[in-house]
């Protein structure tokens, strides 16, 4: 009797199904002007399955069931209904009730693939091959959330569910099931729906779906590639955001201001070549972000070479500045060489640096913030020309960066503005965040985690060229002088090493420990004098333990001894007594927390 019983209640629910599969296959227009012909079977089905929880669950275990065997099996079969017509009947239900399944589904089908795709191998037995064309669409519908209550979380499950399904055919599948090029698609159509709509509350829908494009697009440089590949004659999903990011006019700059943000995303690290290409050489990309700066291009022309300059967007100006900085720092990423790079792509780059640096001849920073980005700017500039003097790769191309840099080092008016010390007087953070620029600039492998090769002598072409050479730090180091009254630098820097501010004295320690993995460097400072009492004021400073107390400055000043020692050790002795020699050695076998012991009898004197 129980097994009947069974039988009749799988019959049941599986004639309702099909009955909400073929209403579901009906135009939304036909089936308006008909009687609810769903009604029934959802109420047949949520009776059976114990309410709207049982149907959604027992829909989604038929998604990911393969297609039926050939020949299909009988029409009311058990799971005769599976994979697309199981989406399409819950996208039906969705879309006819959201009240009592949009949410409750898109809870459902997050967890469901998290449990699925998260962490499982590929031989799982629990795991299909890929998702189908037919889920991403629904779930990308289910991204933009239209006017239901709780649309943030229901938009977040999507999201969720969605970039689960990338990371697992990416890390797993080795993208056999192109989820991130099929779902590109699918927001690209649903991207271009919401916009002809031209309705101001869809931009938050639109902002996203590129904040999931980007997350997708930086897995890999395969999915980067997909993300700016053009597969019909409207564009690529990625020219959705360049337009709304870099439209001028722009009538909702709020908008334009966080997809500035999304792309600024895609200047993090480790830094794919596919990405690099597309941030240095792409002509929208970079008219789009100078036109918000004050040029006075637009997006299909360059700006001629004697326009002058305008003042940048009032409200998304700064944001574009931003942008900017981070992509000319990808000219000192570690993860990738310009030398790597097309020539056309590096002399693009190189037209791009020339405008940024017209830019910042226009920008005045007014308040601590507008200073911290344009420290950040300036920095960031000549940070990337000076190491593209080194290593692009040819003749032409490093002739044109060393003039760039040579242009920008006699720019005394935008030395002045980053390296001046005095117009920040009461302000020592300001003041840390100069001296760090420069440091950076002088050795970004020490901010890139790379000095280890730097100290092993590394032999490696693409890394041997992340840093400047000696000649342009030595000149930055005077324009450091001249931009603060032409006072001696090393006198300015342990001027700040001595501030009773310890951001300031770990700024100034920061350039010191760049300098000293410099032999020429080295030289200057231990041959330093101070010109009142005569005495190398450098090593007075440098071993005297008593002018630090916190942790991390007695950290930072070993450091200075470590790395001085470590890549300089040979040209010390020549240049410092023997017993100050013995007394650094010992500081750095004992560690940071070493000080100099004081004998018995002088003590008690």
């Amino acid at each position: 009797m129980e097994s009947t019983t069974s039988t009749s209640v799988d019959d049941a629910v599986e004639k309702a199904l099909l009955s909400l599969l073929a209403a579901s296959s009906i135009p939304s227009t036909s089936a308006s002007s008909t009687p609810d012909a769903t009604s029934s079977s959802r109420q047949l089905l949520e009776s059976h399955l114990h309410g709207p929880p049982g149907v959604v669950n027992s829909l989604l275990h038929r998604i990911w069931l393969p297609p039926p065997p050939t020949p299909s099996p009988p029409l009311h079969s058990p799971t005769s209904v599976r994979g697309d017509d199981a989406v399409s009947i819950l996208s039906h239900l969705v879309e006819k009730y959201p009240a009592a399944y949009m949410a409750l589904t898109s809870q459902a089908v997050r967890e469901d693939t998290e449990r699925r795709f998260a962490s499982a191998p590929v031989d799982s037995a629990d795991v299909p091959t890929t998702a189908s064309d037919a889920l991403l669409v629904a779930l990308a519908k289910l991204l933009i959330a239209p006017n239901v209550d709780d649309k943030v979380r229901i938009a977040t499950n999507a999201n969720d569910a969605l970039l689960t399904l990338c990371r697992w055919d990416h890390q797993y599948n080795c993208g056999k099931g192109l989820v991130a090029k099929r779902l590109f698609a699918a927001l690209h159509l649903v991207w271009r729906h919401i916009q002809s709509q031209e309705k101001r509350e869809w931009s938050a829908a639109q902002i996203r779906i590129a904040s999931l494009m980007i997350d997708v697009a930086l897995l890999g440089e395969e999915q980067f590639s997909w993300a700016v590949t053009a597969d019909d004659d409207s564009g690529c999903i990625m020219d959705m955001l360049l337009h709304l990011a870099l439209d001028v006019p722009n009538d909702d700059p709020l908008l334009q201001m966080s997809a500035l943000d999304q792309l600024e995303r895609l200047a993090c690290e480790p830094m794919h070549r596919r990405r690099a290409e597309f941030l240095l050489g792409n002509d929208i990309l970079s008219r789009g972000l100078l036109c918000l700066v004050g040029s006075n291009g637009d997006l299909t022309t360059d700006a001629s070479v004697t326009d002058e300059w305008t003042e940048m967007d009032p409200v998304n100006g700064a944001a574009a500045l931003r942008l900017l900085t981070e992509i000319s720092r990808v000219g000192v990423s570690t993860s990738l060489s310009l030398s790597l790079l097309e020539e056309s792509i590096v002399t693009k780059f190189q037209l791009l640096l020339k405008n940024f640096h017209k830019a910042l001849q226009q920008f005045h920073p007014q308040g601590e913030l507008e200073r911290l980005s344009y420290i950040h700017a300036v920095s960031s500039l000549f940070a990337t020309c000076s190491i593209g003097a080194c290593s692009t790769p040819n003749n032409e191309s490093a002739a044109t960066t060393t003039e760039l840099t040579n242009t920008i080092l006699r720019d005394k008016s935008l030395l002045h503005d980053w390296l001046s010390l005095h117009s920040r007087a009461a302000q020592p953070k300001l003041k840390s965040a100069v001296l760090c620029s420069m440091a950076q600039v002088m050795e970004p492998t020490e901010w890139n985690d790379d000095s280890a090769k730097v100290k092993r002598g590394s032999t490696d072409t693409a890394k041997a060229c992340t840093r400047p050479n000696d000649a342009i730090v030595l000149q930055l180091y005077q324009a450091f002088s001249e931009a603060n009254g032409h006072r001696d630098p090393t006198e300015l820097l342990l001027t700040s090493a001595k501030s009773p501010f310890v951001e300031e004295r770990l700024g100034a320690y920061t350039v010191l420990k760049a300098l000293v993995m410099r032999g020429a460097a080295v030289r200057l400072l231990l041959l330093y004098n101070d010109v009142d009492s005569g005495k190398n004021s450098f090593l007075e400073w440098l071993l005297n333990h008593d002018n630090e107390s916190t942790t991390e400055g007695r950290n930072a000043k070993y450091q200075i001894v470590n790395t001085m020692l470590s890549l300089s050790g040979n040209l010390i002795c020549g240049l410092i007594p023997e017993k100050l020699m013995r007394e650094l050695e010992l500081w750095n076998e004992r560690g940071p927390q070493f000080r100099r012991t004081i004998p018995w009898e002088m003590a008690t004197e």
